[in-house]
């Protein structure tokens, strides 16, 4: 059986029209989602609590600083049920492992009841992971992001799709890679500086070479729950 390749854009937008929805992305990171949300009709709001990715994503949209503010998911900044949507894009294994379930629970309490919940996550294996894991193995905390989940449906909500699919990242070189990567967590750099020389060469060996740089392609499991 084949996996469908997707970009995380056209996963969402084939499983929710988002036009007219008021959106929190948690997890932000450089805001290309909150961005691809307004252009595609939203009311996006992105909530990122590293410095450097929300300047990044300040950079990238100085004409709506109001959409990016600091904060994290277990404890929103947004009234009860004042969301249509919230998405988790591959940043709920980011949070702390002892608040993942508040996270999820933040997330019902921001919902207006029939609001959905879009949590989108790695799994742990493919080339990128190949390469990450050399600075930072996310299998425990991707593995715990998923137990979470599994509570959900405690917590006020219903599984209503769950989908896999494999994306594709492309960088145009491994100084690219190492920016990105470090600026999701900053702790990454003194591991960076330790392995970069392994790194690099295993970035070169997993990567699929084109046009645009160094393409990995990457599973996903995406989940998708309604508030009630």
């Amino acid at each position: 059986m084949t996996t469908d390749v997707l970009s995380h854009t056209d996963a969402l937008a084939n499983h929710v029209d988002v036009e007219g929805l008021k959106v929190i992305d948690v997890g932000c990171g450089a805001g290309s989602l909150v961005r691809w949300l307004r252009r595609a009709g939203a009311d996006p709001i992105g909530v990122e609590c590293g410095e450097q990715m929300r300047a990044m994503a300040l950079d990238a949209d100085p004409d709506h600083a109001s959409s990016y503010l600091d904060g994290v998911g277990e404890d929103l900044p947004f009234d009860d049920a004042s969301a249509d949507l919230v998405t988790y894009s591959y940043s709920l294994h980011h949070v702390p492992t002892a608040d993942m379930v508040a996270a999820l629970s933040e997330a019902r309490r921001v919902l207006r009841p029939g609001g959905l919940l879009y949590v989108l996550e790695p799994v742990p294996d493919g080339p990128s992971f190949q390469v990450g894991r050399l600075i930072d193995d996310e299998t425990t905390v991707r593995t715990l992001a998923q137990e979470a989940l599994a509570k959900a449906t405690t917590l006020g909500f219903e599984l209503e799709t769950e989908y896999s699919y494999d994306s594709s990242s492309t960088y145009t070189d491994f100084a690219a890679y190492e920016r990105i990567l470090v600026g999701i967590d900053p702790t990454r750099a003194a591991r960076m500086e330790e392995v970069r020389d392994e790194a690099r060469a295993q970035f070169e060996k997993n990567a699929t070479r084109n046009d645009a740089g160094y393409s990995f392609r990457q599973p996903n499991l995406l989940k998708i729950y309604r508030a009630v």
